[in-house]
């Protein structure tokens, strides 16, 4: 079927601000007006001749370039937006140590990207959701750079799969769309995405933006670890504030039918003495997970304690912690740490 949305000739809108950057780049100007014979727009494009407007610190030496002329030709010396010289990309050194992951499944702004940000942080390249996801179940990261709109797994689920998952949704999440509508905004910040820019974008705000989440999370994680010494100092007073009697209630119940493939949010919620919309409430306030995914994250920690201490089979394992299909304890417990349970216990063992 042929429609609006299956046709590939809709843009990104990246295309004509690097477009004008690179005008600009060589003192030209770039207009754009309605065609008067004709639907449509057209842009014109207009560029000094000679090199006399450039700064000798902008023109190469032609003779460095393989190129098979009778008369000098004026180049501009800055880096090529898109260039496949790989060794260039490796041989920037980052001024930090902050790694930096972009799923991106076109080329050109994936590219253009890694340009802007190579001086910066490190950068890991992804070409789609599925890439980003694996990686990050492996690898530690910063800060995730996504595109909504993307075949697979896209850029929305990606950071619904961070934002659930207890390993990694303290990781801020950057999405990048063309979509305009308040609702997309909505959506997109709903699955818990710490920013939200549309294309165009001004690559300093997206830096700046990046900068300032890592620079945040440091500052927590920081202030988390001065706060940690002190307590350590500090005579324990034997008192527990309502949250925490609730949370070991929870613990208490889950780790007592943890076996029972019965064991969920309603099961859950009678035992602690609430109602089922109450506990799903409480839950995501407390530990940024539904209560359904808090259960399975409980139970897929226990199933890794008890892999590491190597006595029970990988079945067994699974039944012990309330999963009764195998191949769907095996995707979870993929999904949660990068690796099958198989793979997991071959590397603790």
């Amino acid at each position: 079927m042929n429609n609006d949305i299956t046709q590939s000739n809709f843009g990104t809108g990246i295309g004509l601000h690097l477009s004008r950057s690179l005008v600009e780049l060589h003192r030209g100007t770039i207009t754009a007006e309605n065609r008067t014979e004709s639907a449509g727009t057209r842009l014109i494009i207009r560029l000094p001749l000679g090199c006399d407007h450039l700064r000798q610190e902008e023109l190469e030496d032609p003779t460095e370039n393989t190129v098979f002329l009778q008369e000098p030709v004026c180049t501009e010396s800055t880096t090529p937006l898109f260039s496949q010289e790989e060794s260039r990309e490796e041989s920037v050194k980052t001024k930090t140590n902050f790694q930096v992951v972009i799923a991106e499944d076109n080329e050109e702004i994936r590219k253009y990207l890694l340009r802007e940000l190579i001086a910066d942080v490190k950068v890991i390249e992804c070409t789609n959701g599925k890439e980003a996801w694996d990686y990050l179940l492996k690898e530690q990261a910063d800060l995730v750079i996504t595109d909504v709109m993307m075949p697979g797994l896209d850029g929305i689920t990606l950071c619904r799969r961070i934002k659930q998952n207890s390993n990694l949704n303290h990781i801020p999440v950057i999405l990048l769309t063309v979509r305009t509508q308040q609702e997309d905004k909505i959506e997109g910040l709903k699955t818990g995405a710490d920013a939200y820019l549309i294309k165009p974008f001004n690559t300093e705000v997206l830096r700046t933006t990046i900068f300032n989440l890592i620079s945040n999370r440091q500052r927590l994680k920081s202030r988390y670890t001065v706060d940690k010494k002190v307590e350590e100092k500090i005579d324990k007073i034997e008192k527990k504030s309502n949250n925490e009697m609730l949370m070991e209630k929870i613990l208490k119940t889950i780790n007592e039918h943890l076996a029972d493939p019965e064991l969920n949010v309603e099961m859950l919620a009678a035992n602690v003495g609430m109602s089922r919309v109450h506990m799903h409430r409480k839950l995501k306030e407390l530990t940024n997970q539904s209560a359904r995914d808090f259960i399975r994250s409980i139970r897929l920690r226990q199933a890794a304690t008890l892999l590491r201490e190597g006595h029970l089979s990988i079945s067994e394992v699974a039944y012990a912690t309330g999963f009764v299909n195998l191949s769907y304890f095996s995707n979870s417990f993929k999904e949660f740490y990068g690796v099958s349970p198989t793979e997991y216990k071959e590397q603790k063992m």
